[in-house]
């Protein structure tokens, strides 16, 4: 499924057409981008074209059975449970880019996401703050959508998400629209989705 979603953007890319958006809206003069915000528990997503939040999404790891399992990835050597996630992600994002194809007319959709750097204390060989699951799961996310989609621009870390609530669109703010991805959070939590959209704005500013 990844190839025909890839192959199809690549080619929208290429293209640089846009389709109108839907119900006669004038189209803001701002690229539709997917920004993704990596994470060692949850993953989120959000479509961002000019100043709206079109779509969004907030993933988390499964157990063999696809039920929902917050500490899988907690044990780092779990190859398989970190396997499962990533393909999760993956299979989210193309979702996304179909459905804003066809649910939001946007032919063509920049992808983004935030880049995930070894903290210096284990680029040294000493012992770090930061445990090794919380920078070496959202790393191999990283590694997974780019090997999955190659043409996925990386937003350098920048305190994405951190902005007082009141800056994000309402769709961020307030009720989840019912049309949106799932929240596999089960608190309902959504800082990573908007530091997503954070990051969507950062990419539509790359040339």
């Amino acid at each position: 499924m990844w190839r025909c979603v890839i192959q199809a953007h690549e080619d929208a890319l290429r293209s640089g057409d846009n389709l109108e958006p839907p119900s006669g809206r004038q189209a803001p003069p701002a690229l539709a981008v997917l920004g993704v915000d990596p994470g060692s528990r949850w993953t989120a997503g959000c479509l961002r074209f000019g100043d709206v939040a079109l779509d969004g999404w907030t993933v988390g790891p499964r157990d063999e059975a696809g039920r929902r399992h917050a500490t899988a990835l907690e044990r780092v050597d779990d190859v398989a449970a970190a396997a499962r996630y990533i393909h999760r992600v993956c299979d989210t994002i193309a979702e996304t880019l179909d459905r804003a194809r066809d649910v939001h007319g946007l032919a063509r959709v920049r992808l983004a996401v935030e880049n995930m750097h070894v903290p210096q204390g284990w680029m040294a060989g000493n012992r770090s703050r930061v445990s090794i699951v919380d920078w070496l799961m959202p790393r191999q996310v990283v590694i997974g959508i780019l090997a999955a989609f190659p043409d996925a621009r990386l937003i350098e870390p920048g305190g994405h998400g951190k902005r007082p609530s009141g800056d994000y669109p309402v769709q961020l703010r307030r009720r989840r629209p019912a049309s949106w991805g799932g929240n596999d959070n089960p608190k309902g939590e959504r800082d990573h989705e908007r530091a997503a959209y954070d990051e969507a704005v950062a990419a539509a500013l790359l040339l």
